[in-house]
């Protein structure tokens, strides 16, 4: 059995970023002797409360001048060269300025890490023991390919959410080293099905290191909501051009009657927003923007607040977690069909939308949600039978810690 985790994240445990990890690290640490937490040097120092039996260290990851005209020396490296033989090959492109600068900063970041992490936790030790978990499928994954080709008795491991599934999302059209992760890392897990498939099909890899894994919350409580006198929306996001958030200020302020909306989460275009709502705002429309919320407050409003539908309009997803967040409570969501959406949310349990809707059908798919109150036991039963934290990490952990060989 294998009882040493390497965990490598974004940022967690510090700052409020990659709050699904809240959840999941509790499990981790119950199935392992000792959880090592490795997450680049982001300068906040603002620590989320751990486990006993974790260890977090930070490494430089930022790129200098020099560090980038470093990077381009790998032109000459054999995984460069394998890399490009594929981008030509494999996936039919052309060798763009835009692709070989992607490919050689992963790279260079890439090694970087290896080193790292070879003189933190495997010299002179049994490498059976040690999992090595990157919890996004990026430049940390191809760090992990990589290292398996060092050490072949090591677990490497990665989950892949959205971003760093689907090429089309990059403005390059393309995600490095998805054919060395497909054949050095022991499990690729992503959150979907769908993120299954598109890896079968697009990064054309075998079918056999994909083990799909789902992400799940703990419980909340179905509530009900079916006595409130005005609608109540909400919505948990970054203020950034993929989350679509002016679409749903659009959509609210079309309402002619009384209706609330909350919106969780900053980001850059938070002033626009509110300019836009200020101009248009009707004494009916109720509108709050919270800002960046812990996830325990946002869970908070869930238990102590009446809300009728929770609103995703990205133009890419994995899985929302907040999706989830929202059936545990039994509140409906309305989501446009991107990415794995589509398997969280369907017509029983809220709207599933088109890719690109118009506020007007957003706002059709709201007027429907309130007027069918048997949709929250339908997201509540959606939770338990898919995104159940205790059910779903409990068989991840199992995965992770049972000795096979690595590929």
């Amino acid at each position: 059995m294998r009882t040493q985790l390497v965990l490598i994240t974004a940022g967690f445990p510090f700052g409020t970023s990659e709050t699904f990890l809240e959840n999941e690290i509790t499990f981790l640490a119950d199935g392992f002797e000792h959880v090592h937490i490795v997450c680049p040097d982001t300068r906040v120092n603002t620590q989320r409360t751990l486990p006993a039996n974790c260890t977090v260290y930070r490494f430089n990851n930022q790129l200098t001048l020099s560090d980038k005209l470093n990077a381009f020396s790998g032109v000459f490296t054999s995984e460069f060269k394998n890399e490009m033989r594929v981008v030509r090959q494999k996936y039919s492109k052309k060798r763009s300025l835009g692709i070989v600068k992607t490919a050689l900063i992963s790279l260079f970041q890439a090694k970087r890490l290896v080193h790292f992490l070879n003189k933190k936790f495997l010299q002179q030790k049994d490498p059976e023991k040690w999992v090595f978990y990157s919890y996004w499928c990026d430049d940390a994954a191809v760090a992990l390919a990589l290292l398996s080709a060092q050490h072949t008795r090591l677990k490497t491991v990665t989950r892949a959410h959205g971003w760093d599934v689907y090429f089309q999302v990059h403005a390059v059209n393309y995600l490095p080293f998805r054919t060395l992760i497909g054949t050095q890392l022991h499990m690729i897990c992503p959150i979907s099905e769908k993120g299954k498939q598109n890896m079968r099909d697009v990064w054309k890899i075998d079918e056999k290191p994909i083990h799909v894994s789902r992400l799940g919350v703990l419980p909340g409580k179905l509530r009900n909501n079916s006595h409130e006198e005005i609608p109540t929306l909400v919505s948990c996001s970054n203020l950034i051009p993929l989350k679509r958030v002016m679409r749903i200020a659009e959509t609210v302020l079309l309402f002619n009657k009384n209706i609330r909306w909350f919106h969780f989460g900053s980001g850059s275009e938070m002033n626009t927003i509110l300019a836009f709502i200020q101009q248009h705002q009707k004494d009916n429309h109720e509108i709050h923007f919270f800002g960046q919320k812990t996830n325990e407050e946002v869970l908070e409003f869930y238990k102590n607040n009446d809300v009728t539908v929770f609103l995703n309009v990205s133009s890419s997803e994995g899985i929302p977690v907040s999706i989830m967040e929202a059936f545990s409570f039994g509140i409906p969501a309305i989501a446009t069909d991107v990415g794995g959406t589509s398997e969280i949310v369907n017509n029983q349990n809220g709207i599933l939308l088109s890719e690109n809707p118009t506020p007007h059908e957003i706002k059709a798919a709201i007027e429907e949600v309130i007027t069918h109150p048997e949709k929250r036991e339908a997201a509540y039963q959606t939770w338990n039978e898919l995104y159940n934290a205790e059910k779903n990490y409990v068989g991840f952990v199992k995965k992770l810690t049972e000795f096979s060989d690595p590929l």
